[in-house]
């Protein structure tokens, strides 16, 4: 069985649907198990995600955080768009049952593109968990900022992450994210930031496949590599870590992924240009780019 685990409030059950639906659709359903940690989540909303996963044949579990759980980290970087849901993954180690000893951690602003087979027989002897650089390149202001050597170049994305759970038990791990957090506040922005620092040396690259972020569809010399090419045409996992597909300003060039399937849920239909509002914003924000006044943000495939 693969364990997958999101975190998620209510605001992002839709969005957590469609992760579960891309799952679904490119892997076996019977081997999945979806983890869903959240605070206070509606019976309705319980009731469509498990029906989503169950008539699939996958299985569906929910893990309610405590109120002393919530208050432990709090959202001190771009408030307006990260909750304070993405913290509980630094918790997971203590939420989740003792018998599982690895898991597969999502964000939901991704789409699962093919079989997690591979991905999820990575061995992790010795390793806390594995991940994807959160670039194609070594950015060196995240090691500056957390402030370790730039020769450990593991500055994983956090949106997909796989997590040697009886490593992070038997490390205590849950305990250390809480106590570095409160002691650094100013250099650590986000649980991202949080994992990095602490688990730099313990991280197992993987090839970015795996998370497929925003930025290597933007304009960039690897362009000229075969095996970045090869990267952003098929992605295993497609990450939109920036603006989103249900955001009218989304100009990705595999926008139009999501809604395909989005289709597969009760959102099926459901689009950000759905009020003449919204058609209007984008033609104005689109427009500058149609032009030429601006360079193009995206490359095309």
């Amino acid at each position: 069985m693969k364990h997958i685990v999101f975190t998620i409030d209510e605001n992002f059950v839709r969005f957590c649907a469609v992760t579960m639906a891309s799952a679904l659709a490119s892997d076996k359903a019977a081997d999945l198990i979806f983890h869903i940690v959240t605070d206070g989540l509606s019976e309705e909303s319980r009731r469509t995600l498990s029906s989503l996963a169950e008539k699939q044949g996958a299985a569906v579990r929910f893990y309610e955080v405590s109120p002393e759980d919530t208050q432990k980290f709090t959202v001190r970087w771009e408030k307006h768009r990260i909750s304070a849901a993405t913290f509980w993954r630094c918790m997971l180690g203590d939420i989740l049952p003792a018998d599982i000893g690895k898991v597969l951690y999502l964000d939901c602003d991704l789409l699962v593109l093919g079989p997690l087979d591979e991905l999820w027989n990575t061995e992790l002897d010795g390793y806390a968990l594995a991940g994807v650089p959160d670039d194609w390149t070594p950015n060196l202001r995240h090691f500056e900022r957390l402030g370790y050597d730039a020769a450990h170049w593991h500055y994983v994305n956090a949106g997909v992450l796989l997590i040697n759970l009886d490593y992070w038990r038997g490390h205590r791990l849950a305990r250390q994210f809480e106590e570095i957090y409160r002691r650094q506040p100013r250099n650590i922005m986000h649980d991202q930031d949080l994992i990095n620092y602490l688990l730099h040396e313990q991280c197992l690259p993987l090839p970015f496949r795996w998370n497929v972020q925003e930025g290597f569809y933007r304009p960039r010399k690897e362009q000229q590599d075969e095996k970045f090419r090869e990267t952003i045409l098929h992605p295993s996992i497609l990450h939109y870590s920036s603006i989103k597909p249900w955001q009218y300003k989304c100009m990705h060039p595999l926008r139009h992924l999501y809604f395909t399937y989005q289709d597969l849920t009760p959102w099926k239909g459901v689009h950000p240009l759905d009020s003449r509002s919204a058609r209007l914003h984008r033609f104005w924000h689109l427009l500058p780019y149609t032009l030429g006044w601006k360079r193009a943000k995206y490359i095309r495939l």
